[in-house]
């Protein structure tokens, strides 16, 4: 069992055995783990001396900084619910999931204020990265505010089953769902994942994305927790990821299949020394022989897939160094369960479970799996079958040796760059649009990222349908990376007897000669 009760327990046990030790590192504030610590009691302190009390939720907007960590410990030591905003998100998303959570406080980013709505009713705090911050009106600015404060811890944290996080993912009905974490189910994966992984106290984790995402936010914990330091982004390119890896001796690096390569054949970023990396950790999609090989020369470094949810702490499966070899079989799986987790196959219609080897929809149940979705009790029951089996809306089968081997999206999720995107979503807002009779979105291959939202659209009687115009449309209502990057005109959808838009047919031709259709 972990030696921590709660997450608060986290930073004042790092904090007391290596006071000095660096916490956070690279790009914004570097802290060591006692000023970490000790600017997350005055905060926390801060947070309570505001009338905020147990349960309420506190929201961050902003690109990776010091300042997320700083009110992440100050919600644990407050008894509070941190709640990670996108920040490229647009002003009606940022909006409802505000509504939706309804935060007692909120920490942004000095250039991301105007999209917190005029209304908003709590205390307003800002911060920026480059300077004095920009503090308009009705806000208040963060660092002079903290500054009044003394650094009191005000140990009103909670434990065990309470809920600690929100995290956003877009839903298929078009709105975001709040994915509820609890201290337990956090404390669970810092110490499930991190013995996978050697991660120490001399550990130095390089995460480039950002920390609403649970692999970055749920990485950074781990290391922190360890004694360790993370390598912190506010914008990530090829260039300062390099230099930061290098500069910063890292040990632990997480990176997706496309950034690997992109490493592998860069003269520059593969003639880096690399001698201190010791695991290279990636996730969304499998990689190939050719990249593999290419990363281990590279490197040098053992590698390690990853697979998981926002819904599981980013934890249910692990493709080991192991099989991290030529003419492994295991290869193109997500590897096997972690340990402490259950990992089936069942019928998606029937939640019968499905022999070894035949497809199904993948279900999973363990210490990390949410317990509910925020106030949606009907998706939350939509989302198990008895046993407390979670559905994770991903099809692909077990093989006989317990490898888990992804085929499709049951969901239609698609995956772009590391980012969710759901088409109901993306749906809705080409809805919008006067000349739009009908729309289904897919996702189609992009060298680039993965894959990228593609729209097939039917047009209302004599009306035409520009594709760029289209495309612009939807960037008014919706994050950039959301939209539509192609669109194609037709005539009429192809569907089933009942109705249904048979979004395979749309896929197939885009996905020919692919081994996989999912990230």
């Amino acid at each position: 069992m972990t030696e921590h009760a709660t997450l608060a327990d986290i930073i004042r046990t790092t904090a007391k055995r290596t006071p000095d030790a660096p916490a956070i590192v690279g790009e914004g504030r570097s802290v060591t783990h006692g000023e970490l610590s000790t600017r997350s009691d005055a905060l926390g302190s801060g947070l309570v001396s505001l009338g905020l009390e147990v349960g309420d939720r506190v929201a961050y907007l902003a690109r990776n900084a010091t300042e997320y960590w700083e009110l992440f410990f100050a919600a644990a030591k407050a008894g509070l619910v941190i709640v990670p905003l996108n920040f490229r998100l647009s002003a009606d998303e940022v909006a409802w999931i505000l509504s939706d959570a309804e935060p007692a406080a909120i920490l942004v980013e000095d250039h991301l204020a105007h999209l917190v709505p005029g209304d908003f009713s709590g205390p307003r705090l800002v911060f920026s990265q480059d300077g004095d911050p920009q503090v308009p009106a009705g806000w208040e600015s963060y660092e002079a505010w903290l500054a009044t404060l003394p650094a009191v811890d005000p140990h009103r944290e909670l434990s065990g089953d309470a809920l600690f996080s929100l995290m956003y993912s877009s839903g298929t009905t078009g709105r975001p769902k709040g994915v509820t974490t609890t201290v337990a189910g956090f404390l669970w994966a810092v110490e499930a994942f991190g013995a996978q992984f050697d991660v120490s106290p001399a550990s130095v984790s390089l995460v480039p994305t950002p920390y609403y995402h649970i692999a970055a936010g749920g990485w950074s914990l781990i290391a922190l927790a360890a004694g360790g330091r993370i390598v912190q982004f506010t914008e990530v390119t090829p260039q300062n990821m390099l230099g930061l890896m290098v500069g910063h001796r890292a040990t632990h690096v997480i990176m997706v299949p496309t950034v690997m390569q992109l490493f592998i054949t860069s003269p520059e970023a593969s003639k880096a020394d690399y001698s201190s990396v010791e695991w290279v950790v990636y996730g969304g999609s499998p990689i190939s022989e050719t990249v593999m090989v290419g990363a281990k020369k590279v490197f040098g470094a053992e590698l390690a897939q990853s697979y998981g949810l926002t819904e599981t702490i980013g934890v249910t499966t692990i493709l080991g160094a192991g099989d991290h070899v030529v003419g492994a079989t295991k290869l193109r799986s997500a590897g096997r369960a972690v340990p402490g987790v259950d990992v089936a196959v069942f019928d998606p219609e029937t939640g019968e479970e499905c022999p070894t080897g035949v497809v199904g929809e993948i279900v999973t149940r363990g210490p990390g799996v949410t317990k509910s979705y925020w106030r949606r009790p009907e998706d939350t029951a939509a989302s198990y079958w008895p046993g407390g089996w979670f559905r994770t809306g991903d099809a692909g089968y077990i093989d006989e040796d317990g490898y888990v081997f992804l085929k499709d999206r049951i969901k239609d999720l698609l995956m772009s760059g590391g980012e969710n995107i759901y088409p109901a979503e993306v749906e809705n807002a080409i809805m919008t649009h006067p000349a739009v009779q009908e729309v289904a979105v897919i996702g189609v291959p992009s060298e680039k990222w993965g894959e990228t939202p593609h729209a097939v659209v039917v047009a209302k009687p004599g009306q035409e349908i520009d594709g760029a115009e289209l495309i612009a449309h939807t960037r008014e209502r919706l994050a950039h990376y959301k939209c539509p990057t192609s669109v194609t005109v037709v005539d009429a959808l192809p569907r089933n007897p009942s109705g249904k838009v048979l979004k395979r047919e749309l896929r197939a031709p885009w996905w020919a000669g692919h081994e996989r259709s999912i990230g």
